[in-house]
């Protein structure tokens, strides 16, 4: 049998260090952090670009604080709380944050205890050279808006460009041809993010994903515990006496 779909929980960090435990205690293989570094060169778990309509990189960690409407975790902190427990999706949100956050990494996790997750080729290239052990994945799936959109729907040279290991695949794309380009080509994909059941029970069945990230990692566990769980042989099997 091959091996079984890993899940990562996404974006727990939503209710701050509580909610990251939670995520480690649902059983989840990975937790996701986003990693942004403030105006007075703080390493921070949030996801957007701007706090309460101010850019997150002209302000000190506590002015993030105060401003923030949950607790804003230094990645430092997050990371304690996720190692030991269960593996690292360090998915970083912007350039400069490469050297710290896998130095960070490999003191938290272990070397091959995470994943570096960007969009940004130049980074992962970056941590290839520097820390070559390292695993990355090309995250892929910007709005139809955003600058670059266009490479997502083929992805393979800025995959092979960037020497990442993986992709990480926002699921829609998933479904319009780029995971069967990824899968053909060796890679495996990393399928983001995954809230509806159908969906979720479709990519656990897929042999090209490695990684599940969802928002649901209790019913993702469920439904991956249900697909592969041991049936009985018909040839042995017989009804129990009584």
């Amino acid at each position: 049998m091959r091996p079984k779909p890993a899940i990562s929980a996404h974006r727990r960090d939503q209710r701050g260090l509580t909610g990251l435990s939670e995520a480690v205690e649902s059983g989840a293989e990975y937790v996701e952090i986003d990693i942004r570094r403030t105006g007075d060169g703080r390493l921070v778990v949030h996801h957007d670009p701007d706090l309460a309509g101010l850019p997150l990189k002209r302000l000190t960690y506590e002015r993030v604080q105060e401003l923030s409407p949950r607790p804003v975790p230094l990645v430092s902190e997050a990371m304690g709380i996720i190692g030991g427990r269960a593996q690292g999706h360090l998915d970083l949100k912007e350039r400069g944050c490469e050297h710290e956050t896998v130095e960070m990494a490999i003191e938290a996790f272990g070397r091959d205890r995470f994943v570096v997750t960007t969009r940004e080729v130049l980074s992962l290239v970056q941590i290839k050279r520097t820390f070559p052990g390292v695993r990355t994945a090309l995250s892929v799936g910007r709005n139809l808006w955003e600058r670059g959109v266009a490479h997502d729907f083929a992805p393979l040279p800025l995959i092979r460009k960037a020497g990442a290991d993986m992709v990480a695949v926002n699921h829609r794309l998933a479904r319009v041809g780029v995971l069967r380009q990824c899968g053909r080509a060796g890679i495996p994909a990393m399928v983001w993010t995954v809230n509806a059941e159908p969906v979720m029970r479709r990519f656990l069945g897929d042999p090209r994903v490695a990684v599940l990230v969802t928002d649901r990692p209790d019913i993702a566990l469920k439904l991956r515990e249900e697909r592969y769980r041991p049936r009985p042989n018909r040839e042995t099997w017989r009804w129990p006496r009584g």
